[in-house]
């Protein structure tokens, strides 16, 4: 699986850039913000994330981690495929993305093309409580102390998903190991270490 991609841009087309990496060009989709800061034969650094079907092998691709999370997150939600998500992240930025959802305001996320009334609404359900580790904890670290970086917790709780933990309990793992500048894997070991100690 492909999670990352650095080099030259030979082309942008649209929302489309030809990326070459060791003499292979990769077509990468990206948002509209992402896709403005790339330069034709300008060196680019992208986070990517691999759709493969059977009839296409698919990269989407995120200037941050933080956009890249979220656009997982979206693509879990019924009704919500690859292209709405990345146009979720066209038309809105994360963080007003992720305010919507966290405020319930479903009316902001039907200016995106695609997402209805009934899709903006089942978003904001299935998203409210899984977007809550993406934001500052309230009372999780002491005053004036820095948290953790948002987007490097919901990573990590979805690579501990992924190895088949509990939602409830990944996030409480997570929670509780996550410190300012640990990244996505010293969240893991922590969180993973955690766990062997309480069994």
């Amino acid at each position: 699986m492909i999670g990352s991609l650095r080099g030259r841009v030979l082309r942008i087309d649209g929302m489309v850039a030809l990326i070459e990496c060791g003499g292979v060009g990769h077509e990468v989709e990206l948002p509209i913000a992402d896709i403005a800061g790339l330069t034709v034969d300008a060196e680019a650094f992208v986070y990517v994330h691999q759709v493969i079907r059977e009839d296409a092998s698919l990269l989407f691709g995120f200037t941050d981690l933080k956009s890249r999370a979220l656009f997982r997150e979206l693509i879990r939600v019924n009704g919500v495929g690859a292209r709405t998500a990345l146009a979720a992240l066209s038309a809105l930025d994360a963080d007003s993305l992720l305010g919507a959802i966290a405020s319930g305001k479903s009316s902001v996320l039907q200016r995106i093309p695609g997402v209805g009334k009934k899709t903006a609404e089942r978003i904001v359900i299935d998203l409210k409580d899984r977007l809550a580790a993406f934001a500052p904890q309230d009372g999780a670290v002491a005053q004036g102390e820095p948290g953790p970086d948002g987007a490097a917790v919901g990573d990590a709780i979805n690579a501990l998903i992924g190895l088949g933990y509990k939602e409830s309990h990944c996030k409480a793992l997570v929670e509780e190991v996550a410190r300012a500048g640990m990244s996505t894997q010293d969240i893991i070991v922590a969180a993973l270490a955690l766990n062997s100690g309480k069994k």
